[in-house]
């Protein structure tokens, strides 16, 4: 009897003492001074688009589910930081040409304009109605705090979300603020925009409340972030190779491209973003880092590199000076899904 009452005992113990797993420290050994390049097959990985009306996000969605599909990353949620009257269709639609039916959906905390796209009703086209998305800090909340395992985070468009989730209070996800969750559980933030070493970018300085966001997140995400600047990836080239094999027009990224306009691609900011977080800036990429400062100025929304030694964020450079290696690796991933 004495020994039936120890056990019970000891597992009453071990119980009161097991903690909320969306509490674990999942980033206690990490240097948080340096950049969390994660090669891990099947990392978590959360995309944040302005998908709307450029081009380019739907290129780098293509490449995000094309990784998922090889296990380079599992691709957790996909949030939009605008809003539409039937963006989050759009969304689902083409979600469900992809073959990811279950992956989440946000929906923008911020109101950022533009509210219009020339390929979300193609998109729509392809939706079984069945969006059921979340509020964008929602979904975030809800895969950070269920991961047992660093999620990486890769913003093509405005930040805002990313600013709301930091200012995140405890819910019914977890009873961490945001700020203490995405200590906890992010792994490495990639921010497609920024001009380098100073100037504009549309994700920056277009919506009023992404350039307060982009200058709040520098400030105080506990991570180094690594921007890639538009000087990078607006000189490569992303779609040109899928519309020269699609002939008659039937992929959904195809139709895309098409109904934005373009017969040669588009430049390819967001789609090399996602291709160099998939693959954490691994020798496919061929990239170097810099340390650097950030200043935002957010009443205009240029911003300013300095490079410097103890810098507390990173900027990519190209290591290969062939785009037609860049645009080929992309053009690849967006072939080899495409349904011809």
């Amino acid at each position: 009897m004495k020994h039936i009452y120890k056990l019970l005992l000891a597992t009453i113990l071990l119980g009161s003492c097991q903690t909320d797993g969306s509490q674990t420290d999942l980033n206690i050994n990490r240097n948080p001074d340096e950049l969390f390049l994660n090669t891990t097959p099947h990392k978590k990985m959360i995309v944040d688009v302005d998908m709307c009306t450029d081009v380019d996000d739907a290129c780098a969605l293509r490449i995000a589910t094309a990784l998922d599909d090889d296990g380079i990353i599992d691709l957790q949620g996909v949030a939009f930081s605008v809003n539409g009257p039937n963006n989050l269709d759009a969304l689902r639609g083409f979600l469900l040409h992809e073959g990811k039916p279950d992956i989440l959906i946000g929906k923008s905390a911020v109101a950022n304009p533009p509210e219009e796209s020339p390929y979300w009703d193609l998109m729509a086209e392809y939706s079984d109605g069945k969006v059921d998305a979340y509020e964008a800090v929602k979904m975030y909340r809800k895969i950070l705090a269920e991961s047992d395992t660093p999620v990486d985070i890769v913003t093509t468009g405005y930040t805002t979300n990313i600013e709301c989730l930091l200012k995140s209070e405890p819910d019914e996800y977890s009873e961490l603020t945001g700020q203490e969750l995405v200590k906890r559980k992010c792994g490495q933030l990639y921010v497609v925009g920024t001009t380098y070493p100073e100037g504009r970018c549309n994700n920056i300085w277009f919506a009023p409340a992404a350039r307060t966001a982009a200058d709040y997140i520098s400030k105080h995400w506990p991570y180094p972030i690594l921007f890639f600047t538009n000087n990078v990836g607006g000189l490569l080239v992303c779609g040109a190779g899928l519309q020269q094999v699609d002939t008659e027009r039937k992929d959904i990224v195809t139709r895309a491209l098409y109904a934005f306009g373009t017969d040669t691609g588009r430049l390819a900011w967001d789609p090399f973003g996602v291709w160099c977080a998939g693959y954490a800036c691994g020798k496919i990429n061929r990239l170097g880092f810099k340390r650097v400062n950030i200043f935002i100025d957010t009443e205009t929304g240029r911003n300013t590199f300095a490079d410097a030694t103890d810098g507390k964020h990173y900027v990519i450079y190209p290591l290969c000076n062939n785009k037609n290696y860049y645009n080929a690796m992309m053009d690849h991933l967006l072939i080899k899904k495409a349904k011809l």
